[in-house]
């Protein structure tokens, strides 16, 4: 069954799609995991709230809830749309535009330290993107549901029951000379080093495409699939607002909490600067930009 709509999101305009243009199910989706609303917004940092197995969202303990990912079954598709375009520029971070962020793993081999072994929950899917919704150009080998595990907090340990206060900043992109594949045998410092101010994801360089800006995305599973995917959050990886830190797409209190709660700490996304150091600098800088 195909379901059609515009579900538009009240996120202010931020750097991730703000609404469903339409989604297909499939065949063979988990069960319960079916409000496509759940790909707008930011990825979930916080899964499991309100069970017996509340968890930050890390490497190790991917987004699980029924509000965090939206399933798409064999045959299904998702497209979503982003209100402000996404643009093709070679001065993003590893010169990646868009990041799709899925729910796989890292199967931990010495929990619950957080010892690397191999990817689980990578479920694989397609990605293509429009600028007008009607004409699509395809990504080879872009897995929706398979690239980096998603990393929530730089403060806190693989399995934390509450939030850090270092949040990453789920528009950076990753290194695009290394693969999650790579990290069997990684220990957890190894990988926050690897993953630096970054949160995961697939990372999507648009130049290939020959299109200049995009705003939509669509998400499929092919016929002939096994597995259905997870989908958490379609971002895009441009530069943001200096000291919108929660991405809501202004400057506020908000931004200028977060910044007084990672005092001190080195790097993150309260490294308005990117002196790496978290203090008074970025205070100004937050407040320069208030909106």
């Amino acid at each position: 069954m195909l379901t059609l709509l515009v579900f538009q999101a009240a996120l202010g305009g931020g750097p991730w799609c703000d609404a469903v243009v339409s989604w297909d199910p499939g065949a063979g989706g988990s069960p319960g995991y079916d409000h496509p609303e759940a790909a707008t917004g930011p990825p979930t940092r916080m899964t499991g709230e309100g069970s017996e197995w509340p968890s930050v969202v890390s490497p190790f303990s991917p987004a699980w809830g029924m509000e965090d990912v939206v399933s798409i079954g064999i045959g299904g598709a998702l497209t979503v749309r982003f209100s402000r375009p996404v643009t093709d520029d070679p001065e993003n971070l590893h010169g990646i535009d868009l990041i799709v962020y899925g729910n796989p793993g890292f199967i931990d081999l010495a929990p619950p330290g957080g010892l690397c072994g191999g990817l689980f929950g990578g479920d694989g899917g397609t990605v293509e993107v429009s600028s007008d919704g009607t004409t699509w150009v395809a990504i080879p080998e872009a897995q929706a549901d398979g690239g980096w595990p998603t990393l929530a907090w730089l403060d806190a340990g693989p399995y934390d029951t509450e939030a850090g206060t270092i949040p990453s900043d789920p528009t950076l992109a990753m290194p695009v000379d290394v693969a999650p594949a790579d990290m069997e045998g990684y220990d957890w410092d190894d990988l926050l080093a690897i993953y630096g101010s970054a949160a995961g994801g697939t990372g999507i360089d648009l130049a290939p495409t020959g299109l200049q800006a995009i705003s939509f995305v669509r998400l499929a599973v092919p016929a002939d699939a096994f597995l259905a995917v997870e989908i958490d959050a379609v971002v895009d990886a441009g530069v943001w607002m200096p000291g919108d830190l929660d991405g809501d797409g202004l400057v506020g209190v908000d931004d200028l909490l977060a910044v007084i709660a990672a005092w001190g700490s080195h790097g993150g996304a309260a490294d308005v600067d990117g002196d790496g150091y978290v203090g008074v600098n970025d205070l100004l800088a937050v407040l320069e930009s208030w909106t």
